[in-house]
């Protein structure tokens, strides 16, 4: 009797450990895609939209992030490895300033203006990374209230991973033309 319940507490212990490694592994795994979209379109017109309420924030977290582009964007890119080993910390620094600049200047040109989106496309072809591609020369079309149509280039990339659609970079938009946007 005594090694039956000797033997039950061993599998129960063991068991106990299986599951607490399982969910201890399920647990850290972390959501790398938070506020990713499904296509390109979406992507587009959740910028528009951000740009419609002025909310600097959505388009900020329509962006890829620190963390995600340090431990697996920056690493597949050349420049990280030798011979020119510049630091990730380094090169996020730089994106980031270009894209809370552009942004800003999103907002203070294009934001709170009713504009309605058309349309994204990508004029320069694809690249292929471990775990993901980048497309590249994105252009951003919509239209005023007049119903005149503008084709953006502001977005900079945009990353896929696994279906998922993020902006990796952004573009600092050109100086107001000539009353398109005007009401």
């Amino acid at each position: 009797m005594r090694g039956s319940n000797e033997r039950t507490i061993y599998i129960f212990h063991t068991l106990l450990t299986i599951l607490f490694v399982y969910s201890s592994l399920v647990g850290c795994e972390k959501l790398v895609w938070e506020d990713s979209l499904d296509s390109p379109s979406q992507l587009g017109l959740a910028v528009v939209d951000a740009l419609n309420r002025k909310d600097i924030e959505q388009l900020d977290r329509l962006r890829v992030q620190r963390e995600a582009y340090l431990d697996w964007i920056w690493s597949a890119f050349p420049a990280s490895r030798p011979p020119n080993n510049f630091p990730g910390d380094f090169a996020w620094s730089n994106l980031n300033k270009k894209c809370n600049l552009g942004m800003k200047k999103w907002i203070a040109q294009f934001g709170g203006h009713n504009l309605k989106f058309v349309d994204i496309r990508f004029d320069r072809p694809a690249e292929t990374y471990e775990g993901f591609r980048l497309l590249r020369g994105t252009v951003l079309t919509f239209q005023n209230v007049a119903g005149e149509k503008r084709e953006l280039e502001i977005l900079g990339s945009v990353v896929v991973k696994n279906g998922k659609y993020k902006l990796l970079s952004c573009q600092v938009p050109p100086a107001k033309a000539g009353g398109l946007l005007e009401c």
